[in-house]
This record gives C-alpha cells, sequence and structure tokens, in this order.
C-alpha cells in the first residue's frame, strides 16, 4: 500500500459502451461501467498499489449504484458519498467502430445523449457538487493532510479550485488534468493563470499544449513550468508516445519518451487515465517531503513515466476505459480472449423495440423524455421489419391450414390483381406463376381489371386486410365473367372475400399477417411472397418443419446488404431523401422492389420517385440524369448485369448513383431485393426520424379509393360503347 492517499472529488459518471457495425450500421451493447475520466484515474491507482480515497456526489437512480460498486470492487474507498434525491448520474456512451478495430485503428465518439432513446444524460438533472459538501470534504482532507495527501481533479471548475485554495500547500500535492479540455476557450487569462499557480503536477494533451502556450504568451514547455511553478507536467501524445518535464532542484529537465505498442488494438478510450493513475501511483509511493522539494532523481522519474506508458497500453486492449480493470484480473469483461472478439448483448434495434412499452430507457434507465416520442414512433414501422422473422415463422407452422401447394395447379393465362402494396405482391406472384406455368399471368390494378379483363382460366385476388373496397367489386367481376378458377389471398382469416368464392376449386390462402396500414404494409408484402415461392418449390423443402429458416437466413443477408446500400444512400442525400429527386431503375424480377420503394415513398410523404426499365432510361430521361441533384438507384439482377455496368458507367456524379442488388436469380433474388428495400425504409425512417407506421392520406384521400359504384359504373361504361 502506498504511504500517501491519492483522492478525487467529483460527480460519479457512468459509461454505455457499443459496438457499431459501420456495414450493416447495427449497433449492439458490450456493457455498462462506472464511468468518469477522475474515476477512472483513481481505479487505475488503486489496482496499481496505491490507496484511493473518493469524495463523490450522485444522483438516487441504478447508474449511481453501477458506479459505486464499481470503485468498491476495485478497492476504492468512498471516504465521502453524497446521494442527491431526484438527480441522475451523469452517463456517457461511447461507441466505437467495429471496422477499425478490424483495422487495428480504434475509432470511437462519445455521445452525451442516449442512441436508443434521445434523452440528455450528461447534464440536465444530474448530480453536481455543493457548498455544504465541499465545506465538509475540505475539512476531512485538511487532517488527512498533516501526513500527506496527493489531490487529483480533472476541471478547471471554481469549486473545487476554491477548496484547493483554502487548504493551502502544507502536505498536499495537487494534480491537474488538462487532457484535450476545450474549457480554457471560455476561461479568463487571470483566473487560468490562478488555479493553475497552486498545481504542482499537470497533465495536459499535446493538441491542447499550443493552446496553453499562446493564452500564457510562452514559446516554450520549460517557460510554462517557470510561469506556474508547476513541478512536473506531463504531456501525452497518444500512439506518438509521451514527455515529462521535471524540476530537479533548480534546473528543469526535459525528456521524451517512444510510444509502448498496445498487443491488441481494441479501444483508446480511457487510455490517458490509466497513465495518469499509474503515475500518481509510483509517485505516492514516495514520501511527502521528497514529493514537496521534489528530491527525487530524473531517471526514477522516467521509469515511472515508461512504466504508466505500458499499463495504457495495455489498456488500449480491452474496450471501454476500464475494460482492462477486468482483464488485470483475469476476468474477460467485454472481450473474449478464445474467440479474439467482442462479447456484445443487445442491438439497438431490440432495445428501441422494448422501450415502446415504458416510461424509462432500457439501455439508460433514464426517464424517456418529451423530444424522444418522437424518434421512438418512429419504431413502429422498425417493429413491422425487425419482427418479420417471428411472423414468418407463425406462418410457416399454420401453412398446412391453407392449400397452399394447390396454386400449382392453378391454369394460365390469368390475372393477378391487387392494389397498392397488395399491386407489389401482385407483380411477384405474376412473374413466379409465369415462370412456374411457362404461360402468362398479367398483375393487373382492379379498376384496369373491371375495364378491360376478359374471361380467362383463373384470376388471383390479393387483399391483407380482406375487404379493400376495389378487391371486392373486382371479385365481383369475376364471377360475373365466368372466370373458371379463382383464389384469394389474405391476411385476415375472416375475410369478406371468403363469402364470393363459389366451390372447393376456388382458393382461400390466409396468411395471418394482418394488422399493418394500407400501401406501407410490411408483413402484408413479405409473408405472402415468401409462401406462395416456397409453397411453388419442391414438396421436401415445404414439409420441412423448419423451412422458414430459409427466410431468416435471407432476411439476414438482406439486412447487411442494405446496411452498405444505405450507407452510400445517406452520403447522397445529406440534407435527407425527401429533398432530393430520385428515379430508380431496374426490369424483371426486380419490379416488385421498384414499386414497394415508390409506394412506400409516395404513401409516406418522403418523396416521389420515378420507375423505368433499365433499356428504356435513354433519351431524353438518360440526359436529364445527369443533373447531378438527381440520385439514381439501380436494383439488379445477375441477368441484367451487363446493361447495369454500361449504365453505370455513363452516369455522373457517380457519388449519386446506388446500386440494390441481388446474388440470387429468379424469385428468390426478387424476394431478396424485396427485404433489402423493407430495411432500407427502416433506416431512412431512423435518420429522418419519420413515422412510416401510417399512410399520408389527405382529408378526402379516400374519397376516390372507397367509390362504391366502381363495378356499375364500369358496366354502364360498356353498355353505352
Amino acid at each position: 500500500m502506498g504511504k500517501i492517499p491519492i483522492v478525487a472529488i467529483g460527480p460519479l459518471g457512468r459509461d454505455i459502451v457499443y459496438i457499431k457495425d459501420e456495414d450493416t450500421r447495427e449497433l449492439r451493447n458490450i456493457g455498462v461501467r462506472g464511468g468518469g475520466s477522475l474515476w477512472n484515474v483513481l481505479v487505475n491507482s488503486r489496482v496499481n498499489g496505491a490507496e484511493s480515497l473518493a469524495f463523490c456526489v450522485s444522483g438516487s437512480d441504478q447508474a449511481s449504484r453501477i458506479s459505486i460498486d464499481d470503485l468498491q470492487k476495485a478497492g476504492v474507498i468512498l471516504k465521502k458519498h453524497n446521494l442527491q434525491q431526484k438527480k441522475i448520474t451523469r452517463t456517457v456512451h461511447e461507441i466505437l467502430s467495429m471496422k477499425s478495430i478490424r483495422l487495428g485503428k480504434p475509432k470511437h465518439e462519445f455521445k452525451v445523449r442516449c442512441p436508443i432513446c434521445n434523452s440528455e444524460t450528461y447534464r440536465r438533472g444530474t448530480a453536481r457538487l455543493t457548498r455544504k459538501f465541499m465545506n465538509e470534504t475540505e475539512s476531512i482532507l485538511r487532517n488527512l493532510s498533516s501526513e500527506g495527501v496527493i489531490i487529483h481533479i480533472d476541471g478547471l471548475d471554481s469549486t473545487r479550485f476554491s477548496t484547493l485554495k483554502n487548504l493551502g500547500n502544507s502536505g498536499i500535492i495537487k494534480s491537474l488534468d488538462l487532457g484535450r479540455s476545450t474549457g480554457l476557450f471560455r476561461m479568463q487569462h487571470e483566473a487560468l493563470f490562478e488555479r493553475l499557480n497552486c498545481i504542482d503536477i499537470l497533465f495536459i494533451h499535446s493538441k491542447v499544449l499550443p493552446t496553453l502556450k499562446r493564452m500564457a504568451a510562452r514559446s516554450s514547455e520549460k517557460d510554462l513550468m517557470d510561469l506556474f511553478g508547476l513541478k512536473i507536467m506531463v504531456i501525452t501524445r497518444g500512439k506518438k508516445g509521451a514527455s515529462i518535464w521535471i524540476r530537479n532542484d533548480d534546473n528543469i529537465i526535459g525528456i521524451n519518451q517512444s510510444p509502448v505498442q498496445a498487443k491488441k488494438l481494441v479501444d483508446t478510450a480511457g487510455a490517458g487515465d490509466a497513465l495518469i493513475g499509474c503515475f500518481l501511483s509510483k509517485i505516492a509511493k514516495l514520501s511527502i517531503k521528497e514529493l514537496i522539494n521534489f528530491a527525487i532523481a530524473p531517471k526514477e522519474i522516467e521509469d515511472i513515466l515508461f512504466e504508466s506508458q505500458k499499463w495504457a497500453a495495455f489498456k488500449c486492449g480491452f474496450a471501454g476505459a476500464r475494460g482492462h480493470i477486468a482483464g488485470s484480473n483475469g476476468e474477460t469483461w467485454s472481450w473474449d480472449l478464445k474467440s479474439n472478439t467482442l462479447k456484445t448483448t443487445g442491438t439497438d434495434e431490440e432495445y428501441r423495440l422494448m422501450n415502446l412499452n415504458r416510461t424509462s430507457c432500457i439501455a439508460c434507465n433514464s426517464k424517456i423524455v418529451e423530444t424522444s416520442q418522437t424518434s421512438i414512433s418512429t419504431l413502429r414501422f422498425r417493429r413491422n421489419v425487425i419482427t418479420l422473422p417471428d411472423k414468418i415463422k407463425k406462418a410457416w407452422s399454420n401453412r398446412n391450414e391453407y392449400p397452399w401447394i394447390n396454386l400449382a395447379t392453378i391454369e394460365a393465362p390469368g390475372y393477378v390483381i391487387g392494389t397498392g402494396g397488395s399491386y407489389v405482391v401482385a407483380n411477384f406472384i405474376a412473374s413466379l406463376l409465369s415462370q412456374h406455368t411457362n404461360n402468362l399471368f398479367m398483375p393487373i390494378r382492379p379498376f384496369d381489371f373491371i375495364r378491360l379483363g376478359k374471361n380467362v382460366n383463373s384470376a388471383i385476388f390479393i387483399s391483407n386486410s380482406g375487404k379493400t373496397p376495389d378487391i371486392i367489386s373486382s371479385l365481383k367481376y369475376s364471377i360475373e365473367i365466368k372466370i373458371p378458377r379463382i383464389a384469394v389471398i389474405t391476411g385476415e382469416k375472416q375475410s369478406e372475400l371468403d363469402e364470393y368464392l363459389r366451390s372447393e376449386d376456388d382458393l382461400l390462402l390466409c396468411t395471418g399477417a394482418n394488422g399493418e396500414r394500407g400501401f406501407l404494409s410490411v408483413a402484408g408484402i413479405i409473408v405472402p411472397c415468401f409462401m406462395i415461392w416456397a409453397a411453388l418449390r419442391n414438396n421436401q423443402f415445404w414439409h420441412d418443419e423448419k423451412g422458414y429458416l430459409n427466410f431468416h437466413r435471407l432476411f439476414e443477408n438482406a439486412k447487411n446488404k442494405a446496411g452498405k446500400v444505405f450507407s452510400k444512400l445517406e452520403k447522397a442525400t445529406p440534407e435527407g431523401i425527401s429533398s432530393q429527386r430520385i428515379v430508380v431503375l431496374g426490369g424483371g424480377y426486380a419490379w416488385p422492389a421498384m414499386l414497394d420503394f415508390e409506394s412506400k415513398m409516395v404513401e409516406s410523404g418522403l418523396g416521389q420517385p420515378e420507375l423505368s426499365e433499365i433499356k428504356d432510361y435513354s433519351h431524353g430521361r438518360f440526359v436529364s440524369s445527369i443533373n447531378s441533384r438527381i440520385v439514381k438507384i439501380i436494383c439488379g439482377m445477375p441477368d441484367d448485369k451487363p446493361y447495369r455496368d454500361f449504365l453505370i458507367d455513363r452516369l455522373t456524379p457517380k457519388k449519386k448513383v446506388i446500386e440494390i442488388t441481388t446474388d440470387y436469380s429468379g424469385a428468390k433474388g426478387s424476394l431478396e431485393l424485396l427485404l433489402q428495400i423493407e430495411h432500407i425504409m427502416r433506416l431512412i425512417a431512423e435518420r429522418e426520424s419519420y413515422d412510416l407506421s401510417g399512410p399520408m392520406i389527405p382529408s378526402k384521400g379516400l374519397e376516390l379509393y372507397r367509390y362504391p359504384d366502381i363495378l356499375n359504373f364500369s358496366n354502364s361504361d360498356k353498355k353505352n360503347k
């Protein structure tokens, strides 16, 4: 145990660490630790053998308990702790980049708002140092100073410096971490000089050093040492190593050290705190008389700095500012040594879905504030997308309740009738049946079917709700013109459409996926497409109880691809997707995905994309695409790659050209493209805080849609002709 205790004074903090996959944009939680630069230093000091004492305040919440528990487990003594009622504990969210870890170049960012609920977790309503608390702390420290004490602080606030000034210099070594502090820019020169003049040991980052020199009107580190009367100044330089300036007798000596390389670079956050903590723990093993008089050999100080650099390098092998503390004890918090990967728990998507039914955030435990409600409302569409695998599994378990495989016996030629989102399904089914029967199935909208439809061998009607007025009218018309065989695909078991089916030859197929609204439905599009694709494949697949896992794999593959596509779309539309003119190019089996993107964009009010077949995108259309503000989205299948390559080579600017592709041909590729569109729309909703769960319907927008006499109108029109 060290001879001199190390003391820290300030508010407690908590760190929540996440890892972000830059390809998929997925954010996963790694873990929660007591946090804050001040306490990181204190814990590092204790682990390296010093006696560490905490004088702290915190909120009356779970974050406070986590922070206290972490300090005590590390052996830090809570000399004085003030639990402030109706206050919260400061929380910082660190987000690591998985890509940068793989490349060995750790990149992290810190957020003061929770990435899950968007609540402010750093300043608003947090515990603060009070005058009463500082007076009581000052009294305790005065008693400790009789045998010597090191007091370390991490900011330039007047509250703590007032206490340091009152304590004087007898038996006290005062340490300050300026780090990368931006507080310098907000201070008057006189106040800054007054505070630094009472400091013995100063830690500062090399990027802040020029600012301090400029404010002090000094050109060298030696001049700063003289101006402020410092005993030691440690300059951290990150991967470039460190420097130290020491006062020895009447001399000031500067020493530069090369960096100590980490065996595994995972996270550099907290490396500076680790260095400071280790450095102070070594200093604390000296006598207070040696420190005050500074009768220490330069070589000894140099060795201490080198050991401190080694400890900081060790820290960089673990996630989170204190991840290495568990590592030094043989634990593997956040890091699996066997698989050499980060251990994670829930994703941000899972947490956000949970938050829909909570008043406090599942991630940070903060009360969900009003400003976050808009963000959370956008998650209804997210939930519709993310829960697709569960809905597919449910539909799969009930697949034998309806004669799905009888679709293989339906005869061509035929119509597939749908409107809105169901027209997307109609296009998918028409392409699939045309390929399966080697004959024509034509997708058509209800009104066109009533005006133009002829007696063919079959007609398939699609309505997720089971009560779409136009579909009901179209079904009546198909009976009137005596189409031999009719099939109805719906998400509603108690469908009105069932009443019009005439015999056992007609088919009723139910997915059980009803409950989402209009053109913005997700399950209403994806579930019937998957079920029909599966039913028309071989019997072995259909009879496999775990056949739904084929969808799960396709879903995850589409999710990963969509993340990469959206990253490009995000860069192409920095001001938001609604501010851009968008053209969507494709053809063949890509049409369902193109139609789905167009209908969701229009129905939600986000934009008006223009659709075109790749080879038709020529003449005036091609010329207009040169406009730098137009975003070109190309939906590609394997069979149209030569056309895509030819087109892309001629489109400019390249940053406005985005490909959504699949490696699968036919219906499987079409289904994967549809899934990519669902994920892309989910990411757009998240980015733009836009609620896609319900369509944008003007006050009189449904009058034409629900016009009841479509069948009678059409028949009278034919008679007149």
